[in-house]
């Protein structure tokens, strides 16, 4: 299957067999997805902006379905799904990692806001659990696609950190982490892909857009490298 990062300026989108039946826009700096008034600017005419649907974001693994009774409510959580036509959903990241889970075949949708806390309290696992749960959704028929986000180029932590990650995932099949200069460095895309991968997503399902926000800042939002930024990239998503 051909896939393809589509550049509209604004916003970034993807293009790939699959993903016809909806519609992906992840921002950059030329609009702060915090601000209304910035996204109506930007993509007025490509979502259903009325319909708009997200969480207050407070670092958990905490998933949120979006249906007729609670379109355009916000609720505490980390990941929010939706089967609903013409109601975008959108988290909010500066560096965290934002995964876009698309199931092809029950035409159900997800986003995950995983930060570190997130991923390890494995948000994608409890994402694809909850589509599961609700709208049968079988992970070898999901495509996942890691967006803009602070690499292990740039990520530097703790060496309790990376200990957390490696009991956690004792069986990767690729390193979590790397080690330069004495200093340890988490791959937060390479964990995440493994906690898809464990759950069943297939590797080749699975687009990791590999963007670093901190080493792109001057087209994406990145908290550490911006001084801790109150503006967010926004990854947005809508089923036609």
């Amino acid at each position: 299957m051909t896939q393809a990062i589509i550049d509209k300026n604004d916003y970034l989108t993807i293009n790939k067999e699959g993903l016809d039946f909806v519609k992906i826009a992840i921002s950059t700096t030329n609009m702060d997805a915090k601000n209304l008034d910035d996204i109506n600017r930007v993509l007025k005419d490509e979502f259903t902006l009325k319909n708009l649907s997200k969480n207050k974001q407070i670092h958990s693994n905490i998933v949120n379905k979006i249906d007729k009774t609670n379109i355009g409510q916000i609720i505490d959580g980390d990941a929010i799904i939706t089967n609903e036509k013409n109601v975008p959903l959108v988290i909010l990241t500066a560096d965290c990692v934002p995964v876009i889970l698309v199931d092809t075949e029950n035409k159900a949708v997800g986003l995950a806001h995983a930060g570190w806390r997130g991923t390890y309290g494995k948000i994608c696992e409890e994402t694809l659990k909850s589509m599961q749960e609700n709208y049968n959704t079988n992970p070898e028929n999901v495509i996942a696609i890691i967006g803009p986000s602070i690499g292990s180029c740039c990520y530097e932590v703790s060496y309790d950190l990376i200990d957390k990650f490696e009991k956690l995932l004792p069986n990767a099949d690729e390193k979590i982490y790397e080690i330069r200069d004495e200093k340890y460095y988490l791959n937060l895309w390479e964990v995440n892909t493994q906690i898809l991968k464990e759950f069943g997503v297939l590797k080749s399902n699975i687009i990791n857009m590999n963007i670093c926000t901190s080493c792109n800042c001057d087209r994406f939002f990145s908290y550490r490298k911006h001084e801790k930024t109150p503006k967010r990239i926004g990854t947005f998503i809508e089923i036609k």
